[in-house]
């Protein structure tokens, strides 16, 4: 008889996992043969055929690599991979070689554990078991999931390429051809949607992938390598490259490594046995700018965004290759015309809002970052206070400490303008700010807490809402006044949430289990006051949604409150 019982058991299982497996499939296979429901993005006779690749990130040989297509009115690719022979050349001669495509899709789950009980693992164990399933269920029927069923299962066919194809779009390069295939593409939910198309696992090295459809052409960069390169800059323009193995951690030595703006090699090395390269990079003043007239102008630095901006550091050695790029901002070379963004500073006042007519007390840090390091700016700083209406409430030059610390006071006028003010302090060229505020405000002597035994109440059934104010000293406010209002407003549940599930629903880590409308539906009020120990009980009986919640009747209403009230 127990067999008979698990051979049952087993047959249900099997059964609705196959009837989900086959709506899984079902509604992309009639998007396919052309139904009139929900027409595809590809089947729209507006949208003008386009595609485009990305990829952003390093493979490793292991790896299976892969590119990010989004795509619209053509229903395939032809797909041909190269190898590049020389990496160094090749980004050289792009405009913006470290910008690689679009971030990658990912998904981040987090957990979350904590000591339990017997009985709540008990429970949690019924619970996971339960919604397991229920949301295996849910999740199979999703369109993302249907989507990712068919692309896996059912479409994106491969098709062999011969020489015939590639008569309109001939080869880039033949002799470094090491792929090529025809991708059948089926349409993306919308113009924002992309897939993945996985590319064959292939040697260390860069790699060009190429799409092409008609007279469509599309291309992005694949990057296969053990290699990894890490960076450390000074503001004095030293930098040091650090190669590394990616999955061991070992060093890399003998790699060459080359450091270029643009098109121009500013640095060369080779890694030490400890995988290190220490180079310094000369900021240069930019002597041309846009009145410069375009014949003394280099023209490879007008192609090349580049060239203004970022640095690139390149390593290869063998089939091995990695790149990275540097922003100018990492040496902490923020102003080009003078030196102010050497200066750090911490202003701060003994609170952060003043009434008018009371005494500001501000200190400060300064420091300037110099060839040695962090050193003191000078002997004297010039400390200027301005209010919100840019009129000065404080101009005097203060001294320096040893460690660059000052120090004052101001007073604020009664009649003062509210708002905010800034501490402005200068050394030289350079300047450091600090903010307070200033404002009519009375600090309250207490807090006053309402809550409310359940989230949700059924209709018809009474709660209760507990009032509680208590000093902050921790004493409560004993028989103080209260005036209480209670609004109704329509609550939208949030088609995630599971609070409505019969068994195992647990909302303590989502205490916000849905949303709520604006409104002004009041539906009580009254006047009374609080016990000895600070609290008032409010008990509410619900009303149905189509009586009059201030008398409860049964007639329905148009306005609240009714006419029977």
């Amino acid at each position: 008889m127990k067999t008979r019982t698990c051979l049952l058991t087993t047959l249900i299982y099997l059964t609705i996992l196959g009837t989900v497996c086959s709506v899984a499939t079902m509604r992309p296979n009639a998007q396919g043969e052309g139904a009139q429901a929900s027409p595809s993005p590809q089947a729209s006779p507006a949208a003008k055929p386009h595609f485009s690749l990305s990829t952003n990130r390093t493979f490793t040989p292991n790896d299976k690599p892969r590119v990010w297509i989004n795509y619209e009115g053509i229903d395939y690719l032809d797909f041909r991979v190269y190898r590049v022979k020389d990496p160094l050349k090749f980004f050289k001669q792009l405009n913006d070689p470290h910008q690689m495509g679009e971030l990658e899709k990912t998904e981040v789950a987090t957990t979350y554990q904590r000591t339990t009980s017997l009985l709540e693992r008990v429970r949690a164990f019924k619970s996971t078991i339960f919604f397991g399933f229920k949301r295996y269920i849910r999740n199979q029927l999703r369109q993302e999931s249907r989507v990712t069923f068919n692309d896996k299962f059912r479409s994106g066919a491969r098709r062999p390429l011969n020489e015939a194809d590639f008569a309109r779009v001939p080869l880039l390069n033949p002799d470094q051809l090491v792929s090529k295939w025809r991708e059948m593409l089926t349409p993306l939910a919308n113009e924002y949607d992309s897939r993945n198309v996985p590319l064959d696992k292939q040697a260390p090295g860069v790699y060009l992938v190429e799409g092409v459809n008609g007279d469509l052409r599309a291309y992005t960069i694949a990057v296969v390598t053990d290699l990894t390169l890490m960076t450390k800059t000074a503001p004095s323009g030293e930098i040091v490259v650090y190669a590394v193995d990616r999955k061991s951690g070992e060093p890399r030595s003998n790699l060459r490594v080359e450091i270029l703006k643009g098109r121009s090699k500013l640095a060369e090395g080779t890694t030490d046995r400890d995988g290190l390269v220490r180079a310094k990079i000369t900021r240069e003043k930019k002597e041309t700018s846009s009145d410069t007239p375009a014949e003394d102008r280099d023209p490879e630095e007008e192609r090349s965004e580049v060239g203004k901006d970022s640095y690139l550091i390149m390593a290869s050695g063998g089939d091995q290759f990695a790149i990275s790029d540097l922003e100018p901002y990492y040496f902490g070379w923020y102003n080009e015309e003078s030196g102010n963004d050497n200066l750090v500073s911490y202003i701060y006042t003994d609170r952060p809002v003043y009434r008018p007519d009371q005494k500001v007390f501000f200190r400060g840090i300064l420091r300037r970052l110099g060839e040695g390091g962090y050193e003191t700016p000078g002997a004297r700083v010039a400390v200027t206070i301005e209010d919100p209406k840019s009129g000065k409430l404080l101009d005097r030059e203060l001294p320096l400490s040893a460690r660059g610390t000052f120090s004052g006071e101001v007073d604020i006028a009664g009649g003062a303008p509210l708002g905010g003010y800034r501490i402005v302090a200068k050394v030289g060229d350079d300047e450091a700010s600090g903010y307070f505020e200033v404002a009519e405000y009375k600090k309250p002597e207490y807090k006053v807490t309402v809550r409310t035994a359940k989230n949700f109440v059924p209709v018809g059934e009474k709660t209760k809402f507990t009032i509680e104010a208590k000093y902050f000293f921790g004493a409560p406010v004993a028989n103080a006044k209260v005036q209480y209002y209670i609004y109704r407003s329509r609550y939208y549940h949030w088609w995630w949430r599971e609070e409505d599930d019969a068994i195992g629903a647990d909302t303590s880590e989502d205490e916000e289990s849905g949303g709520y409308g604006y409104g002004n539906d009041m539906v009580k009020d009254g006047d009374t006051h609080l016990d000895a120990n600070g609290r008032l009980d409010v008990e509410f009986p619900v009303p149905p949604p189509d009586c009059c919640p201030r008398c409860g009747g049964s007639t329905p209403r148009t306005t609240s409150p009714c006419g029977s009230c």
